[in-house]
């Protein structure tokens, strides 16, 4: 009988390194990046039968095989052909008279994520939730024909109760509502009888990769992190605010909440009502292609440029990276960032390095009340050497700071879901909006400079400060930040 569970014993760890051989080959010939290679590697073959399960269920490139059924970026060239062509030529004739930088930003969102200029726009900036969800509210009452809501987080709090109250009001009134969740976000984030209750109700409601689902269930490492709200395909929401409690009042954990939110007119929204009619088809939803939910946008009288730029993991290219790395190299005087999290690849140490030891002034914010241990101390193994190079960084600590937002001397300007960090950048499904206006630019900057005045700034001083076990584990966790 011992004999018998001997040879068992002996055949699964036979198994299990035959498995983990496999996996090797498998990471290797994937060509990951660099360090997201590694970190699965480290993961693998210092966590024994832990690493192997978690590369299961996140690491496998599902990129090589289709995710999703329609991507946006792919319903923009569908749909805009026309208008991308004719914008790729008059980019390719613009003379010198035109702004150089700004003509490969306009064509690098193009040919990358085919999103295309629209210029017929009005925009508004919310920097707190309260002013965000009481627009998001009237708006909601005002709705005649639909109301579309993708969210990557939605509570059941109070904040959420309301919000669902005046939805399923517009619903029995006949307007048509519907709402995305994402399956990862979401989850445990709402009770068993909040969703009951929508589920019974004429609100339709999809789960975007739901985790709890045999067959998405794979793919929990793949979120859409998209922040979504449009009304009657007039007026869309879009930037760093999910639905809950804590972007009013910060909640339990945290004084305040400072985040950054747009509200836009015209047709960006009809972009980003495309963006969302994409993710309900592939929430399994049915495919909506009705001329009702992208209505003519009445000329406003003034010019607003702005590109709404969508990316994922099984998109053609990191739209969104491409055109960070781009604005912060071919930055001329100033640049400003502003993020939660702070889990940059070698590329973006890079340019911004560059950028700032060739003379231009690069601003670093991110919070400093950490909601998550492990990224905050990340971070910090990379102050550094970009202190050397002369980055500015402050650490906010009024309250936590959530704001996703990149400035690049006071003329170009995005404002979205995109973290700066490795998940934003490769894992998630994200949206921005790329605004060319000095105005809009000129307003981020000036909110830039009053939460300075809530932040730590960072030092040698402060780094050096930390005693030599809490160096060693930032540095451990650096490792497999990649893979978090």
């Amino acid at each position: 009988m011992l004999a018998g569970f001997v040879d068992l014993g002996s055949l699964l760890i036979f198994l299990y390194f035959a498995f983990v051989a496999i996996i090797t080959f498998q990471i290797i010939l994937d060509n990951k990046p660099p360090e997201v290679a590694v970190a699965w590697l480290l993961a693998i073959f210092f966590l024994p039968y832990l690493g192997a399960g978690l590369y299961l269920l996140s690491g496998v490139n599902w990129k090589k095989r289709k995710i999703m059924k329609q991507l946006p970026e792919r319903t923009f060239k569908n749909h805009l052909g026309p208008i991308l062509e004719r914008q790729r030529g008059f980019l390719q004739g613009a003379d010198n008279r035109v702004d150089n930088d700004l003509v490969k930003t306009i064509s690098l969102a193009l040919q990358a994520g085919n999103s295309i200029l629209t210029l017929n726009n009005e925009a508004r900036v919310y920097y707190s939730g309260a002013e965000f969800f009481d627009h998001l509210s009237r708006d909601i009452e005002a709705a005649e024909d639909s109301i579309h809501l993708e969210f990557f987080i939605y509570r059941s709090d109070d904040l959420g109760l309301r919000l669902r109250s005046l939805l399923l009001k517009k619903a029995e009134q006949g307007v048509k509502v519907r709402m995305i969740f994402d399956g990862v976000g979401c989850f445990n984030k709402m009770s068993k009888k909040f969703k009951r209750e929508l589920k019974e109700s004429k609100i339709e409601v999809r789960y975007f990769l739901d985790p709890m689902n045999v067959f998405s269930g794979r793919l929990l490492n793949y979120r859409n992190h998209r922040k979504i709200a449009v009304i009657d395909g007039k007026i869309a929401y879009t930037g760093g605010m999910n639905i809950g409690n804590e972007y009013i009042d910060g909640g339990r954990k945290f004084k305040s909440w400072r985040d950054t939110q747009l509200r836009l007119e015209g047709e960006a929204a009809q972009l980003l009502q495309s963006v969302f009619l994409s993710d309900w088809y592939n929430s399994g939803g049915e495919l909506i292609q009705e001329e009702r939910f992208f209505p003519q946008a009445p000329r406003r009288g003034f010019y607003l440029p702005m590109q709404v730029v969508v990316s994922g993991p099984d998109s053609d290219w990191n739209s969104i990276k491409k055109l960070f790395l781009h604005l912060i190299s071919n930055a001329n005087a100033q640049v400003f960032i502003q993020s939660p999290y702070f889990i940059p690849d070698e590329s973006v140490v890079n340019a911004l390095e560059t950028a700032a030891l060739s003379g231009v002034e690069v601003n670093l914010m991110m919070t400093g009340v950490a909601d998550k241990r492990i990224p905050f101390w990340v971070a910090h193994t990379y102050f550094e050497s970009l202190l050397k190079a002369g980055v500015k960084i402050y650490l906010y600590s009024a309250g936590f700071l959530h704001a996703k937002v990149l400035v690049v001397d006071q003329g170009l300007c995005t404002v979205g879901s995109c973290n700066m960090d490795t998940r934003s950048f490769h894992l998630d499904y994200e949206v921005n909006a790329f605004i060319y206006n000095e105005d809009i630019a000129g307003n981020l900057i000036d909110q830039f400079n009053r939460d300075v005045a809530k932040c730590r700034q960072v030092s040698f001083e402060y780094i050096y400060s930390f005693p030599l076990w809490k160096r060693l584990r930032n540095s451990v966790f650096r490792m497999i930040a990649p893979v978090l």
